[in-house]
């Protein structure tokens, strides 16, 4: 698909959305729950739940690749940026 198409298509999802996310916060009716709670308590919940999970994975992320990064070796570190050659 060309870029216009998808340009569209991600306003339209995105304008569609934004309706029905304030439709869910303030128009829903209360009387609806879906495990004990109404559609504008998950339309708190959810969002909030996704970042703080999106906001963790990225921490766990970083924790992950500086666990498993090997250490410099120690000439390594007096030697970047120079263009001295190594000793040996």
């Amino acid at each position: 698909m060309r870029d216009s198409v998808w340009g569209i298509l991600l306003m339209t999802l995105s304008v569609t959305v934004m309706i029905l996310y304030f439709w869910a916060l303030f128009m829903s009716p209360s009387n609806i729950t879906f495990l004990g709670r109404s559609i504008s308590e998950w339309a708190i919940l959810l969002p909030v739940l996704i970042f703080v999970y999106l906001f963790l994975f990225v921490v766990a992320w970083i924790g992950w690749a500086m666990a498993t990064t090997p250490p410099t070796l120690p000439g390594e570190e007096h030697n970047e940026g120079k263009n001295v050659p190594p000793k040996g």
